[in-house]
C-alpha cells in the first residue's frame, strides 16, 4: 500500500482557512482540501475497522459496528456502511490507496458495496477483476454517475450467467414484500411501512405521482408544502375507486436489442426511475401492455408543438422521461416526476413548446434560473450549459443519462401498462 499524502500539510492549510472572506475560486480550492482530509480520515477508519474485526475474531474486542455506533457517534445505518466499506477496500486495495490520497471518496467505495451486495461469489469475483476500469471511472465521475456504472456492470455480469437469476431475484423480492403498521406511543403518529418489489413499487408511485400532479393544479394548493401534497396524493391514490384513474400507466424503458435478443453490454431495461428489471418480466409486460415507441426525433409522433401549447404534451413528457431520470442540473438527483418541464427559451420570450427546448428541472434549480440570475442553455445533443449570475460557466455537458457510458440507443421503446 502506498504511503498517504502529506496530510499534515493539508491540515495546516485547513486550520488557517477563513471561508468567510474567500471568493468562489478560493472556496473551490478549500473544498478540494477538505475532500482530501475526509478521504484520509475515511481510509484511517477503514484500517481501524479492519483491526477491530481482527480483534473481535480473537475475542479481544466487540464487533466493529458496535464500536462505530457506541464510540464513533454513527447511526446503525452509517455503521453498517463503514463496515461494508472496509470489506470492499480489503477486496480492492487500489481503492483504499485512492481513498487515502483523496482521488476517490467514501461514496465511491460505498457505491461498489451497494451494487455488489446481492452478487454470488463467482460473479463478485468477476466484478473485482474489473478493479482498474472501475478505479478509472471513479476518479473521473461523480458518485451518482459512478453508482450507476457499478449497477450496470453488476447487471451485465449477472446477465452472462447461464440461468434466469434476474427473474428469480424479482420473484424473491415479491415474496419478501410486506406491509407493517404501528403507532408511535410518544407522538401518537401512525406509521405504515411498505416494502415492495420494483414493479409493484413503480405501479404504486405512478398513481401517487399522478394524483400529486392533479393536486398541484387545484386552486389553493399552489403554496401547499411539498410534503403535505405528497401525503394528500398517497391518500387520494389509495382511496380512488376508478382503477384506470388510480394507476394511469407504468413506464418501462428497454432498447430493441435487449427486448429481442437479451441483455448486452449497453442494455437499457429498467423503470423510468432507473431500477433494473429482468428482461423476462419486461417481455411478459409486452403481452399485457400497449407499446408506445418514444421517437426522440424525426418521423413518428408529433413531439414538437411550437406555440400551440403552453405546457408540454403527454408525448413530450414520455420522450423526456425516456432520456432523463432526473433534473438536468449536474449535481441534482431529484427524480423526473418531481421536476417541472422547463422552457429553456422562456415562453414569454416567444419560446416554443418543442422537445429540443424542454428539459426537466427541479424546483430549486428552476428557481435559480427564473429568480436567481442563472442562465441555462440547451444545445444540439441536449448539451446543457449552466452559467452563474457573474457570467462564469459552472458546467457544460450532456444531460441524457439513460444509456450507460453515454450511449443513446435510438431504438428505445416505452411500455405502458395499467
Amino acid at each position: 500500500m502506498t504511503k498517504p499524502t502529506r496530510i499534515d500539510a493539508v491540515f495546516s492549510v485547513l486550520s488557517g482557512a477563513d471561508p468567510d472572506v474567500m471568493d468562489a475560486d478560493e472556496l473551490e480550492r478549500l473544498t478540494v482540501q477538505i475532500a482530501r482530509l475526509k478521504g484520509w480520515c475515511d481510509s484511517l477508519q477503514v484500517r481501524a475497522t479492519r483491526r477491530q474485526r481482527s480483534l473481535a475474531a480473537e475475542g479481544r474486542a466487540t464487533a466493529p459496528r458496535d464500536t462505530l455506533s457506541n464510540h464513533g457517534r454513527n447511526s446503525s445505518k452509517n455503521a453498517k456502511a463503514i463496515d461494508d466499506r472496509e470489506t470492499i477496500c480489503s477486496a480492492l486495495p487500489r481503492f483504499e490507496d485512492a481513498l487515502t490520497n483523496g482521488a476517490v471518496s467514501a461514496g465511491h467505495v460505498d457505491a461498489i458495496a451497494n451494487a455488489t451486495r446481492s452478487l454470488d461469489e463467482p460473479t463478485f469475483a468477476e466484478f473485482l477483476a474489473c478493479q482498474d476500469d472501475l478505479l478509472a471511472d471513479a476518479e473521473r465521475q461523480r458518485v451518482d454517475s459512478f453508482e450507476r456504472s457499478c449497477r450496470d456492470l453488476a447487471r451485465h455480469l449477472v446477465a452472462q450467467q447461464p440461468s434466469n437469476r434476474d427473474a428469480d431475484e424479482l420473484d424473491e423480492q415479491r415474496k419478501r414484500s410486506n406491509v407493517k403498521r404501528w403507532v408511535d406511543k410518544s407522538t401518537g403518529m401512525c406509521h405504515t411501512h411498505l416494502e415492495l418489489d420494483p414493479v409493484r413499487d413503480r405501479a404504486l408511485w405512478a398513481a401517487i405521482d399522478h394524483r400529486r400532479a392533479q393536486l398541484r393544479q387545484r386552486d389553493g394548493n399552489r403554496r401547499t408544502p411539498w410534503a403535505q401534497l405528497q401525503v394528500d396524493a398517497v391518500i387520494e391514490a389509495v382511496s380512488s375507486g376508478d382503477r384506470a384513474d388510480r394507476i394511469p400507466e407504468i413506464t418501462v424503458l428497454v432498447d430493441h436489442g435487449t427486448l429481442t435478443s437479451g441483455l448486452h453490454e449497453h442494455s437499457i431495461c429498467e423503470t423510468d426511475h432507473g431500477t433494473p428489471l429482468p428482461v423476462s418480466t419486461v417481455r411478459r409486460l409486452c403481452c399485457e401492455a400497449e407499446i408506445l415507441p418514444v421517437v426522440l426525433s424525426g418521423d413518428g409522433r408529433a413531439l414538437d408543438v411550437g406555440r400551440a401549447s403552453r405546457t408540454a404534451t403527454r408525448d413530450q413528457r414520455r420522450a423526456l422521461r425516456a432520456m432523463h431520470r432526473s433534473c438536468i442540473h449536474p449535481d441534482c438527483t431529484v427524480t423526473f416526476e418531481a421536476c417541472r418541464i422547463h422552457h429553456v427559451t422562456p415562453w414569454g420570450a416567444n419560446g416554443l413548446t418543442d422537445l429540443d427546448d424542454l428539459a426537466p428541472v427541479c424546483e430549486t434549480h428552476h428557481h435559480l434560473v427564473h429568480e436567481g440570475g442563472w442562465r441555462l442553455t440547451l444545445a444540439s445533443g441536449r448539451i446543457a450549459t449552466w452559467t452563474r449570475p457573474d457570467g462564469v460557466v459552472f458546467h457544460s455537458g450532456p444531460t441524457v443519462d439513460r444509456a450507460p457510458k453515454g450511449l443513446v440507443d435510438s431504438s428505445q421503446s416505452q411500455l405502458t401498462t395499467v
